[in-house]
């Protein structure tokens, strides 16, 4: 009963979409998705205060070095993050990397973060809220948090911001649009040329970010975007990787694409996922159409690796050679390196691991 309600919804939205032939009608589509996205989130924190970053150690790899990173996204509203950056001085294009579903965080994306630094990148890799050094529920009696892992606590914090007409995807947001102020703040970031990319829960704040930020130049979001033509029916996601009232208000997943044509998006899905690559396929096969109205059919691009959920190899070769392609003028090799990986302990910001150790340190709550 409630996917029929939802396919209706879906269906009154194609409609609108089927009426849009022109640039400037393409235009205001867009200024209305894009007010309604900040509405239905409960719009952005208004705050433009200093980030009062530090590095708190670093390490020196093969060809390019990890800073350890923490700064405030909101006053004493601590994150956590790796930054990889290429050893040889200069300004680079950077990207941030969003970590996925892992209880650990920032380690997740690193064998990708390492390689992009080689190619002459700066890359960020951050915790994003309920992972890493920013779990919300720690319990010394339990040496972990209270809610289990990351997801709980997510689904907590979501249930806490529904209540009160909000989502809790507005904070993930901010924290990764904060992320993108640290990275422009940095003497070696052209910050012309930035890029965002992720894979599951960091597929879908990369397909956020891509959408809000008119900074990032090139977006790949994987294993995330779906139409909910098919995605309603099944397992849906996380709840930060859910607006409120996204469908009653004639929006799919398709819009976050739109909304930033012709910026260059590769989509990216896994044959074995759940985030199913037919629902993917449906993402892209509109916005392609969409990018048609701009004459910018090659700045969107679809790609289905093996496996389940997750990026194998050539996906993350896939990653490579597009943010290649559209930051750095076509200009390098965009095969895989070996490279070392460091475990979750090395990789720690803080000295406790927690960033509550903090003195004055705030929890989402």
């Amino acid at each position: 009963w409630m996917n029929q309600t939802a396919q209706r919804q879906l269906q009154g939205r194609q409609r609108a979409i089927d009426q849009i032939h022109t640039v400037a009608e393409a235009e205001r589509r867009k200024q209305k998705v894009r007010e309604t996205l900040l509405d239905i989130l409960g719009g952005l924190p208004d705050y433009n205060g200093p980030l009062n970053s530090k590095i708190t150690g670093q390490i020196k790899a093969e060809g390019y070095t990890i800073e350890k990173v923490l700064f405030q996204s909101l006053p004493n509203f601590y994150v956590t993050g790796d930054l990889y950056r290429p050893n040889q001085p200069g300004r680079y294009p950077a990207i941030l990397f969003q970590s996925g579903h892992t209880q650990e965080g920032k380690p997740e994306p690193q064998r990708a973060a390492a390689n992009l630094a080689l190619k002459g990148f700066v890359v960020l890799a951050t915790d994003p809220i309920g992972q890493g050094e920013r779990e919300q529920s720690y319990v010394p009696q339990l040496s972990g948090p209270l809610g289990g892992w990351s997801v709980p606590e997510h689904i907590q914090a979501g249930a806490q911001s529904l209540l009160i007409g909000e989502s809790a995807a507005r904070f993930f947001i901010w924290d990764a649009k904060r992320g993108i102020d640290y990275l422009v703040s940095r003497p070696d970031v052209d910050s012309t040329r930035l890029g965002a990319a992720g894979c599951s829960g960091g597929g879908a704040l990369t397909t956020f970010i891509g959408a809000l930020d008119p900074r990032v130049k090139a977006v790949i979001p994987a294993c995330y975007p779906n139409s909910y033509q098919l995605l309603f029916a099944g397992p849906d996601p996380d709840t930060e990787m859910t607006f409120p009232q996204f469908l009653v208000r004639g929006l799919d997943v398709a819009d976050y694409v739109e909304v930033t044509a012709p910026t260059p998006w590769l989509i990216q899905a896994t044959e074995g996922d759940y985030f199913t690559p037919a629902g993917a396929r449906l993402v892209y096969e509109e916005a392609r159409h969409w990018y048609g109205i701009y004459g910018a059919e090659d700045k969107l691009a679809f790609f289905v690796g093996p496996g389940s959920h997750g990026t194998p190899l050539v996906s993350r070769e896939a990653v490579y050679q597009w943010m290649i392609r559209w930051l750095k003028d076509g200009q390098g090799d965009f095969h895989e390196q070996p490279v070392h990986l460091y475990t979750n302990l090395e990789l720690l910001v803080t000295p406790t691991g927690r960033v509550e150790d903090i003195p004055g340190s705030r929890k989402l709550y």
